[in-house]
């Protein structure tokens, strides 16, 4: 199909939809669809004539015929962000090997033999299913195909494991660095075998520069995201391995004097003290306050004085101060009716002495808000509602969350693209086309040459329009 009858179509179509709004102004809707389902149309087409005239440019190049011989012509069609893209994609033989059979065109854009979607075909589904569901998200696509939440699945699943940096052209200078790490947990799901589900952990770390105090909020000054489904000792050091490589990368470490971690005290957080170069770890407020909370409860009307007393030693200056905690605990369980959370208190401070001192009495430690950041970066989608996922599909949409976070929505088409570049490093003996070989100067020329020759035909057209528009619109005047 020519370019000269693509834009008939596109030009037709408008005007067709026009006509329909001018006669009831008030479906506004209907134009809205009309005009977009023509553009996505005149879009597919028009995508899939320049692929076309790609394929048949190869076919024509002198380099071509000294190297690779044509075996057939097939059509191929992929899904993309305006529809099914329907083109020509011939099917070669190389002269020189035994059994090497490719498509040309398919090397030359960087598309796979099996692959259906383009690369932003691939992103809007990510993008969808970075907030919804992947049910929610096959209907993103105008596609005609179907298209199913397996589907989406496995493009969640095929992302790369590790996502890439962006390194800085020059690094930052800072005096301090925050970190702040927690958990979430996440139902397993092995299908119809019930019996084996169980729960497992999805991490999270962020690194900041600090908070910058507003009247409603505090906002985090060049926050950085890490999260995935680590487990074991090495998983727990390949993840602060990544976080101590993003502040190497980033950061000027010699200027840095400390970096303060915090947490809620579970070990693989603690742990990160191995790991990152001048740290510190400092317990999170939020799950301290939480275990005295719990603790005091059940003394009903002097909970607020007994509170009161445990954050009295906890800021006391004294030497002895953890031994009076620990006389003041043995007194406080005498009484209690619910003795175990004493305990879980009274473990939990003990534990985290230091941790606990520093951040109540170091000014530079200014809280630790990383609860309300699992509940907005993992847990609204991967906890909050009932549902199951395997520990490669939770370890990769909480990568891509943050890695959403991190580049922002356009971000995501370089993890496409490094996704499949990966995915077709294997194939070392595979030949790559050199595009500098196939000149599209033709190509473009003959469009270019078509198309203005079909818009100066469409101008001359205009009055004659005008004047019908003019009619239309007076007597939809006259009815008001």
């Amino acid at each position: 199909m020519s370019i000269i009858t693509l834009l008939e179509l596109l030009v037709n179509g408008l005007i067709e939809a026009e006509e329909k709004f001018l006669e009831n102004p008030k479906d506004f809707y209907s134009l809205e669809k009309a005009v977009k389902s023509t553009t996505e149309e005149f879009s597919a087409k028009y995508l899939g004539e320049i692929l076309s005239s790609v394929d048949k440019q190869i076919c024509e190049c002198s380099w071509r015929k000294g190297k690779y011989n044509i075996q057939r012509k097939d059509k191929r069609t992929i899904i993309t962000s305006v529809g099914d893209v329907t083109f020509d994609c011939t099917y070669f033989k190389k002269t020189t090997e035994k059994g090497k059979y490719k498509y040309l065109l398919e090397e030359m854009i960087g598309l796979d033999k099996h692959e259906r979607f383009s690369e932003e075909a691939e992103v809007m589904m990510l993008t969808e299913a970075l907030k919804t569901s992947y049910t929610e998200a096959t209907q993103v696509l105008p596609s005609k195909q179907q298209i199913t939440k397996t589907t989406v699945m496995n493009k969640v699943h095929k992302l790369a494991e590790e996502m890439p940096y962006e390194e800085k052209e020059e690094k930052k200078k800072v005096d301090y660095l925050y970190i702040e790490a927690d958990e979430d947990h996440v139902a397993e799901q092995h299908g119809k075998k019930a019996e084996m589900n169980t729960n497992f952990i999805s991490k999270l770390i962020y690194v900041y520069e600090g908070k910058e105090e507003s009247k409603k909020r505090k906002e985090l000054i060049n926050k950085y995201y890490f999260s995935g489904v680590y487990q074991g000792k090495k998983g727990n050091e390949r993840l602060w391995s990544k976080v101590q490589e993003y502040i190497d990368k980033t950061y000027e470490i010699e200027k840095i004097k400390r970096v303060y971690l915090s947490g809620d005290g579970a070990s693989w957080i603690k742990s990160g003290v191995d790991y990152i170069d001048k740290a510190l770890f400092c317990t999170d407020k939020y799950h301290l306050m939480k275990y005295i909370n719990q603790a005091v409860a059940q003394f009903n009307d002097k909970k607020e004085e007994k509170k009161e007393e445990i954050w009295k030693i906890l800021y006391s200056s004294k030497r002895k101060a953890k031994e009076e905690f620990k006389e003041y605990i043995k007194e406080l369980t005498k009484k209690a009716e619910k003795e175990e959370q004493i305990e879980k208190l009274e473990r939990f401070v003990l534990e985290n002495w230091t941790a606990i001192r520093r951040s109540l009495k170091d000014k530079k430690v200014k809280g630790c808000s990383a609860e309300s950041h699992i509940s907005h970066v993992l847990s609204d989608r991967l906890s909050s509602r009932p549902m199951g996922w395997s520990k490669r599909g939770a370890d990769r949409m909480s990568k891509l969350r943050c890695y959403e976070r991190n580049y922002g929505r356009e971000g995501i088409i370089k993890l496409v693209k490094y996704s499949r570049e990966q995915k077709r490093k294997g194939n070392a003996d595979k030949e790559e086309i050199n595009e500098k070989k196939v000149t599209l100067r033709e190509i473009r020329k003959e469009h270019y040459s078509q198309a203005r020759s079909y818009i100066e035909r469409i101008q001359v057209e205009i009055p004659g329009m005008k004047a019908k528009k003019a009619i239309k619109i007076r007597n939809q005047i006259r009815m008001l």
